[in-house]
């Protein structure tokens, strides 16, 4: 059922956002504020189900592209999403009827909701990823064969460029040198597809799930409930995320990042009476090991969490001294598939290792 988003929605769909963002999408704070400034200003945004798609309507993919970092210094101009999208729609020959988000994380869950307040477009609950991911083609589009291009993207000085590649893996290696010379973050309009396409492809019901998951941490923290608690039994009502479990808590020891000219990467410790987990980070984290033994493991999502309120810390906020919870959680199953493992699982990052479910690294300790 389709229902229209008040500002305090955005707050906690953002929130809940940066918890399915395994820290990455960019800053859900910023996110959350030119949203809320875009609905002010512009339209109502309306959150629709996948089934209230035609299979006929045109569905548009609008984000965010570049190192997340960069954001937090240089916020994206209002007018880049939509300049994005008209771009797209003069190559495609056909009006966007509906918008949806790239991955349920940070600023790119809230990508598709400000250029709605602009356009007066619906949103459909649902993403690509069902988390966050660093690269193009580490999205349930590509492996359901929706391809990212063509794909426009145009930056602050709304200097636009159209690619049309041979595959997402190609359209991301162009991408992120272009990004470089376009200053570090664009705004992309790209995988076009059909209601059809979109309802075989797409994860559903995230944009809700990320609701509701704010709204759980915030009500708890009016009521003076536990926050992890209230999060975990609402984690465990989803669908998907189900097997959500706090795999350590303690304090940050150390951070190491760097932007690679690509990807924001780099290494966080977190210490605890003698035991130590370390938090591997590709914009995103994905590996979590305790003492040495893997805990967690992409595509299962991982994320940082304030001891104190609970709030979701992204990779890039990530600072000595902070006193946090370290949550897994499983993933939709589509993440899990062999066709899905092999765009997206450990070994597509240059990990070592099998992927092996949260629910059963739990169980073996």
């Amino acid at each position: 059922m389709s229902r229209k988003l008040d500002l305090q929605d955005i707050d906690d769909m953002a929130r809940g956002a940066a918890i399915l963002g395994c820290g990455g999408g960019g800053d859900p704070y910023i996110g959350a504020l030119m949203t809320k400034q875009a609905i002010a200003e512009g339209r109502p945004v309306t959150l629709v189900d996948i089934d209230e798609v035609p299979n006929t309507a045109q569905v548009v993919v609008t984000l965010g592209i570049g190192a997340p970092p960069v954001l937090i210094e240089k916020i994206a101009s209002r007018e880049q999403p939509e300049l994005a999208l008209r771009h797209l729609e003069r190559h495609i020959g056909r009006k966007a009827e509906y918008l949806i988000a790239v991955e349920v994380g940070g600023l790119n869950a809230l990508s598709p909701l400000m250029l709605a307040a602009a356009t007066g477009l619906p949103v459909i609950d649902g993403d690509g990823m069902g988390r966050c991911f660093p690269k193009l083609e580490m999205t349930t589009f590509n492996i359901s064969n929706v391809p990212a291009t063509p794909l426009a993207v145009v930056n602050e000085r709304q200097d636009f460029v159209l690619l049309k590649t041979e595959s997402d893996a190609i359209c991301e290696h162009y991408i992120r040198y272009l990004s470089i010379g376009m200053g570090g973050f664009m705004t992309g309009a790209g995988w076009a597809q059909s209601g059809a396409e979109m309802k075989r492809a797409c994860v559903p019901g995230t944009l809700s799930i990320s609701l509701k998951l704010g709204q759980v941490v915030r009500q708890a923290r009016e009521r003076k409930e536990n926050v992890f608690t209230a999060l975990l039994a609402g984690l465990r009502e989803t669908e998907y995320y189900n097997h959500a479990h706090i795999i350590f808590e303690g304090r940050i020891s150390d951070v190491s990042r760097r932007i690679t000219g690509r990807h924001s990467v780099g290494v966080a410790r977190v210490e605890r009476a003698g035991e130590v987990l370390e938090l591997v980070v590709q914009n995103e984290f994905l590996v979590a090991r305790k003492n040495g033994k893997t805990a967690c493991i992409v595509p299962d999502l991982i994320t940082v969490l304030d001891e104190d309120s609970g709030e979701p810390i992204t990779a890039e906020l990530l600072r000595y001294g902070q006193r946090v919870r370290v949550l897994a959680t499983s993933v939709a199953p589509i993440m899990r598939s062999e066709a899905a493992l092999a765009v997206w699982g450990p070994h597509a990052f240059g990990l070592d290792e099998p992927f092996v479910p949260i629910e059963q690294l739990v169980l073996q300790g």
